[in-house]
């Protein structure tokens, strides 16, 4: 037997593994718990499909060979048949193309079991169907009976070959990427928003010049983003993720009472409540609209200040420009090139000009499309703040264009 067992991860207890009954409960998840402490069980676990979840079963009794029963109980899906499809693998195996034979779950086929292995699960287990059971006393009694005939560990045959518990095999990739420039996504941006009262997700389509588009209500992150889609209002694969993030997080906060804020992460709510008697008490809205936060604007879609505009500009003045980072002199300090937008792709290619500016940034300064470990020396920025002096820039919001554009 295998020194760490079971071998793979599944949605499982385990008892004491030198038990001989395995217990599958299907989707009755209540049941694990109380079955996994009986007497005799080594494991009690659920399945949710005829593929990968009887896989993983397979493997994991397997290679324990002291485990003799298989008791399946508890109630099945009605559209995946995981329970039928395992009861057919043990009267009927599979066939030339590893499907099982027999089974009526949707695609019943165990591509990463070798047959050999669904031999040693036929001959090694007892299975024991009674779908539907999830009275705890009645389970209790059936498995003491399997118990008490415990026949002992499975034993090969002499001539069989050797058996080795089947894993599955995944090429590893890392996390992180470039992500295109929200911003300029030409089909606009998108606000998110919760209205308590109705209990609805808001979410507000904004073209690019900020003119309102089109609004949806829901309350389930998956349909809204398929709304989305199929409307064709997002055009860039990153944006898609980051909306889908987005709306799943204001899915948990209406579930959960959460505090919802675009790009920020969820917390608990810290306003006063007031409570009615039409109902439950809820979080006071704004007096300006039903829903949780006024809708949040994402910043302008603007060209950067040109180096004449940045030089007419007062101290105290709200500046947006670009940047190139020359040198960073002490912790949260940027000596810098102030860059200029060219003709041709002014969002996207950028001149340098003679402006050497000091940019200020803090723990509240928000940095966005990536990292406060990409604010380096080389790095391109557009940096959003506050004129505090000549030369000398306090920033309010970073982006980091490093991975987006270039210095012509």
């Amino acid at each position: 037997m295998e020194t760490k067992w079971p071998v793979v991860a599944g949605t499982y207890q385990v008892g004491d593994p030198q038990g001989p009954v395995a217990v599958c409960a299907l989707t009755s998840e209540k049941l694990m718990g109380p079955i996994a402490g009986m007497p005799g069980v080594a494991i009690a676990g659920m399945v949710y499909t005829a593929n990968l979840g009887i896989s993983r079963i397979i493997t994991n009794l397997t290679s324990n060979p002291s485990i003799r029963f298989l008791l399946i109980c508890g109630l099945d899906s009605p559209i995946f048949k995981p329970g039928q499809s395992l009861t057919a693998l043990a009267e009927r195996g599979i066939d030339n193309e590893r499907r099982i034979i027999g089974a009526e779950g949707y695609e019943p086929v165990l591509t990463t079991i070798a047959p050999a292995q669904v031999d040693q699960f036929r001959r090694q287990l007892e299975v024991l169907d009674w779908t539907g059971e999830q009275d705890i006393e009645t389970l209790k009694t059936q498995i003491s009976a399997l118990y008490a005939r415990n026949p002992g560990k499975f034993k090969v045959e002499p001539n069989s070959p050797p058996q080795t518990a089947t894993t599955e095999q995944f090429t590893p990739i890392r996390p992180g990427g470039v992500r295109e420039p929200l911003l300029y996504d030409p089909k606009g941006y998108f606000v998110i928003s919760l209205d308590r009262e109705k209990e609805e997700i808001i979410l507000r389509h904004y073209l690019p010049d900020h003119t309102p588009a089109h609004e949806m209500r829901g309350r389930g992150a998956t349909s809204m983003i398929l709304g989305l889609l199929r409307e064709g209002l997002i055009t860039q694969l990153s944006h898609a993720g980051y909306l889908g993030e987005e709306l799943a997080k204001a899915q948990t906060a209406l579930q959960f009472g959460l505090r919802y804020d675009q790009d920020r992460p969820l917390r608990q709510i810290e306003s006063p409540v007031q409570t009615t008697q039409a109902g439950p008490a809820r979080e006071n809205p704004p007096s300006s609209s039903p829903t949780e936060n006024p809708p949040k604007k994402m910043p302008p879609i603007r060209l950067p200040m040109t180096l004449k505009e940045f030089e007419s500009a007062s101290q105290g003045s709200k500046v947006d420009i670009i940047i190139t980072v020359t040198a960073l002199p002490k912790p949260n300090v940027l000596s810098s090139t102030m860059l200029e937008s060219s003709e041709a792709e002014p969002f996207n290619a950028f001149q340098r000009t003679q402006q050497e500016l000091e940019v200020v940034w803090d723990a509240n300064s928000r940095i966005i499309m990536g990292v406060a470990s990409e604010i380096e020396k080389g790095a391109l920025l557009r940096i959003a703040g506050i004129l505090e002096e000549k030369g000398k820039v306090h920033a309010e919001a970073v982006i980091i264009l490093t991975k987006v554009a270039r210095i012509l």
